[in-house]
């Protein structure tokens, strides 16, 4: 196969590969948001009490485009368990921890939860998947990740800087880990 040809078939390929799984996240999100639970505080579980793993608390602040503090954000979040999956293959539901909070007057929310794993391969670090609801800004898309993390090393977090959050982790004596991040959303949506 000619070069210039081999890179438009590559090009194709790989363009609809990626539409594909955007549509397969796109439906599974919008699944999702059907079990959304009738009543969302600023404070919400992703794993329920007495899952299996570090428990974890992750703080956030919302903040619009021009820095000022977004309330009544609806703040969707899914993550691995300590195994670093998902869900049992088989499941009919994807991600069977997840949590919905919505950001009170001063753009705060919080989730509580355990430490997610990365993924079994051991190549992306554990994390969180947040999506953003809001009425100023479309739904957008992040995710967090851990700066204590092995895998985060500075080669990964340069390649992952413009996508990424990282945050610093604290430890407390009790066992409990907790970090808290500041996001400034986009004019515009991702989705």
């Amino acid at each position: 196969m000619k070069p210039k040809l081999l890179a438009l078939v590559t090009a194709f390929v790989t363009t609809t590969t990626l539409a594909a799984q955007d549509t397969e996240w796109l439906r599974m999100w919008e699944n999702a948001q059907k079990l959304k639970p009738a009543r969302v505080t600023s404070v919400e579980r992703i794993a329920p009490a007495g899952q299996a793993g570090i428990p974890f608390v992750l703080r956030g602040v919302v903040q619009d485009p021009s820095g000022k503090a977004a309330a009544g954000v609806e703040v969707f979040a899914y993550q691995t368990d300590t195994h670093g999956i998902y869900a049992p293959q088989g499941a009919s539901d994807p991600w069977p921890l997840k949590g919905w909070a919505v950001t009170d007057a001063q753009g705060r929310f919080e989730f509580r939860t355990i430490r997610p794993a990365a993924y079994p391969s051991n190549t992306i670090p554990g994390h969180v998947h947040l999506t953003f609801k809001t009425t100023c800004c479309g739904r957008q898309v992040t995710e967090v990740m851990f700066d204590d993390d092995p895998l985060a090393t500075r080669e990964y977090r340069q390649r992952q800087a413009s996508e990424v959050m990282f945050g610093k982790v604290t430890k407390r004596a009790d066992g409990t880990q907790e970090t808290s991040y500041t996001f400034t959303l986009k004019a515009r949506g991702d989705f």
